[in-house]
């Protein structure tokens, strides 16, 4: 991290903001000029500004879309005007990098449509900002910082407690979410939940800094894969990691998401956890969000697996039908608010639920096709017959995603000439136990259940047995054609059971 200075895509020659001692501060409105004084004047953004970047944040939500707003505009504070320039402070680097290139110049320009009188922009980083400043900023922009995730936004207000669909599958989840939101979570420092992708990690991790946020809790949010390069770019081009350190170790709350992201490096494991031990150590708290618990992420350092063993954690399981019905209601609910007249006949809806056994993430993609459907028709009613027509691909995958770690073994006995039960036995003689490494391989790659889960239907043995029986066969099928010939034989018969 560096601090302002000539280069920076500020403008010509412009020099980083003194310390600020010295300073006389006297209090302005937009549009008023030098104090008498004649010396640099700094204050909250003046009224004219404020009310100006209110409108502006709705119109570069429309301009660049929910997607990139939620992951890089919505986090952005205005902070106080500095000689005629509005300072805005980034949520994080990556966010910084970003709004330089993209956004600042269509900022600019849009705020002056409202507050002509207003200078430049500059996009700074919290560490850059001189503290005198930040002292006067405007309480009504000077938020905590949240650095929202890139992922899908469900409209301008994105993920929440309240529009998030709830059932066995997800109810504990959820209920840990709701006491790290209300600050009742820190007799747990530290939580992982896991789950397939598109489970609704990302939509908890949101909705409790959304509540976090709300409370006036310092909190930070960040992908695996930021927290990754923006660690790694501290590293590369050789600067100091301290401004780096400082700003993921000062939130009381902590969250990154696709934790998973940063597995297999190192250094960047090493600095998560130094930074897991600094948060918790003064009284905060870390939430983690991951594809796999502790004892399935592969790659992950002794240490830090040793720490996240230790720590609070929750798995969140594929919705069943009655859950699959209700987020499609969920959905259609959603889109139709910004598309008057979208509608869904239940009897399709009730298919879609039945016959697409998929994650939350995908049962919106079926809805944003039925959408275009609704659309190409002029607008008439998805009837069931329509959205069978629609969704006709997605439909024809569903053997696939069907797959359970029973079918496996089912499949698996069977091309062996075995029962499951011999599968299953705990014997080391090889006519079972290679068989049932090849079953247990499959599992591991055609399902989404998790390492333990997979032990336990085995008979229960440990997780650590699963990822020897996945590590042999592998080894085994990239290194000798006739074994990966037969295991994708064995694989493409599981894909055709009914």
């Amino acid at each position: 991290m560096r601090g302002i200075g000539p280069g920076d895509g500020l403008g010509p020659n412009r020099e980083a903001l003194p310390t600020g001692r010295g300073w006389k501060f006297s209090k302005i409105h937009a549009g008023v000029g030098m104090d008498q004084s004649m010396e640099p004047r700094r204050s909250p953004a003046g009224t004219g500004a404020a009310r100006a970047y209110e409108l502006v944040r709705k119109e570069l939500l429309v301009e660049f879309g929910a997607d990139f707003f939620r992951s890089y505009i919505d986090s952005l504070r205005l902070v106080a005007e500095v000689d005629g320039e509005l300072m805005f402070r980034a949520g994080s680097q990556v966010a910084q990098e970003r709004l330089r290139q993209q956004v600042q110049h269509r900022l600019e320009a849009r705020l002056r449509v409202y507050a002509p009188e207003v200078g430049p922009v500059r996009i700074l980083l919290a560490h850059e900002i001189p503290q005198d400043v930040l002292d006067l900023a405007d309480a009504r922009f000077e938020k905590p910082v949240v650095a929202a995730a890139p992922e899908r936004a469900y409209g301008a207000d994105g993920f929440s407690f309240d529009n998030f669909c709830v059932d066995p599958s997800n109810h504990r989840a959820f209920t840990v979410a709701q006491m790290i939101a209300a600050g009742a979570g820190v007799t747990f420092p530290v939580w992982l939940v896991h789950s397939a992708p598109g489970c609704g990690k990302t939509h908890l991790l949101s909705a409790i800094a959304r509540d976090a946020v709300a409370q006036g809790r310092k909190t930070l949010m960040l992908t695996g894969q930021e927290f990754l390069e923006m660690f790694q770019s501290a590293l590369h081009k050789k600067r100091d990691s301290s401004s780096f350190k400082d700003m993921v170790r000062a939130p009381d709350l902590l969250i990154i998401d696709d934790f998973h992201r940063i597995c297999g490096k190192k250094a960047t494991q090493e600095e998560a956890f130094d930074t897991f031990h600094d948060v918790t150590r003064r009284g905060g708290q870390v939430v983690l969000a991951a594809n796999h618990g502790a004892e399935g992420l592969e790659g992950l350092d002794d240490a830090l697996r040793a720490k996240l063993k230790g720590a609070a954690a929750t798995e969140i399981t594929e919705p069943d039908e009655a859950l699959r019905r209700r987020i499609l209601d969920t959905r259609v609910a959603h889109h139709a608010r910004a598309n008057a007249g979208f509608a869904v006949a239940p009897d399709a809806l009730d298919m879609i639920a039945r016959r697409m056994h998929v994650t939350g993430r995908e049962l919106d993609g079926a809805v944003c096709q039925l959408l275009i459907e609704w659309k190409i028709s002029g607008g008439t009613k998805v009837t069931l017959e329509a959205a069978a027509n629609a969704l006709q691909s997605k439909l024809a995958d569903v053997a696939e995603r069907r797959i359970t770690v029973q079918l496996v073994q089912k499949v698996v006995a069977r091309h062996y000439g075995m029962t499951v039960q011999q599968l299953l036995e705990r014997t080391r003689r090889h006519a079972i136990a290679r068989p049932r490494q090849v079953a247990m391989y499959l599992a591991c790659k055609m399902t989404h259940a998790s390492l333990p889960d997979i032990g336990q239907r085995f008979g229960g043995f440990d997780h650590t047995t699963i990822m020897y029986a996945r590590d042999r066969i592998a080894e085994l099928v990239a290194g000798d054609p006739t074994a990966n010939a037969e295991i994708d034989n064995i694989a493409r018969a599981i894909r055709r059971e009914p």
